[in-house]
Formats: C-alpha cells, sequence, structure tokens
C-alpha cells in the first residue's frame, strides 16, 4: 500500500484498533455516567422535585376540601387558598395537600405558583454544568487514547517490518 503497512497486518491493526475503541467506549461510558450520578448525588439535587410541576388546585378537574389564608409572594396581606383537594383525575381518591414548606407565589396571569428556592435552581445549573463538562471530557479523553493507540499500533507496525 502507499501509506507504508504491510498488506497482510492491515486487517490485523485494524480489527486491534476497532476491540481498542469498543473498549474504551464502554469504559468512559460507565465511567462518566457513575461520575454524574455522584455530582448528582453529592449536589442534593431532587430531580423528582424539580422536574415535577408542583401541584396546586385546579377547580376544572378537583373539589376543594379545605381552605386555608396564607401569605403569598406578590400580594398585599393574606389569600385565601385551597389547601386540600380531590382531584377528579387521581383515580386513587386521595386527597391532595399543597407542598409543606413552600412558598406561594402570585404569577404575572394572576394564578398561584410554588415558587422554587433559588439554591436548588443554581445547584441543578452547576450539576447541568458539570454533565456538560464530563461528557465532553469524556469524548476528548476517547479521541487522545484512540489516537495515542493508533499511533502506537502504527509505530510497532513499522518497527516489525
Amino acid at each position: 500500500m502507499g501509506d507504508g503497512t504491510d498488506p497482510e497486518q492491515s486487517p490485523e491493526v485494524s480489527r486491534r484498533l476497532k476491540r481498542f475503541t469498543l473498549a474504551v467506549t464502554v469504559a468512559l461510558i460507565i465511567g462518566c455516567n457513575a461520575l454524574i450520578l455522584t455530582g448528582l448525588w453529592v449536589s442534593g439535587v431532587d430531580l423528582e422535585e424539580i422536574l415535577s410541576s408542583s401541584e396546586l388546585y385546579d377547580p376544572m378537574n378537583g373539589h376543594c376540601v379545605q381552605v386555608t389564608w396564607l401569605k403569598v409572594v406578590g400580594v398585599d396581606g393574606l389569600v385565601k387558598v385551597c389547601s386540600e383537594w380531590l382531584d377528579f383525575s387521581d383515580i386513587s381518591g386521595e386527597t391532595h395537600v399543597l407542598p409543606e414548606g413552600k412558598t406561594l407565589a402570585m404569577g404575572p396571569d394572576g394564578n398561584l405558583y410554588v415558587s422554587r428556592n433559588p439554591a436548588e435552581i443554581y445547584r441543578l445549573i452547576a450539576l447541568m454544568i458539570f454533565a456538560i463538562v464530563v461528557i465532553i471530557s469524556g469524548m476528548w479523553t476517547k479521541q487522545m487514547l484512540i489516537a495515542k493507540y493508533q499511533d502506537r499500533l502504527q509505530s510497532v507496525n513499522h518497527h516489525s517490518t
């Protein structure tokens, strides 16, 4: 061939390179996922709570059982809020309650929302940045390891001819 490799060695080198690429890929997938899951655990972010929509009473799909007067961010004074309700779309028949320890806020549309703790949002952003860094580092590491192994195979191949 014109690249200086022995035609009989080329399939062997290609097979070894493919096997090494597969091994590096699997190892980095496992390692990077373990690192991201460890970061999730260390950050203390509760993805179920953050990604779920905070449940509030919807008069179109439920029946209010108990009303409470609460302080709502964005409104002067106390506001009458349904604190316990039956949700018609929930087949369990259990009553739903406002999340404890959460602050209610009045949105620009006049609806009530559960306001998020800014620390939770910052931890989630930090976790996302960490995950992106781990993924990019893993891709860079894979390319570097494969390139070094390919150079090593080619130098061994040149020395053996």
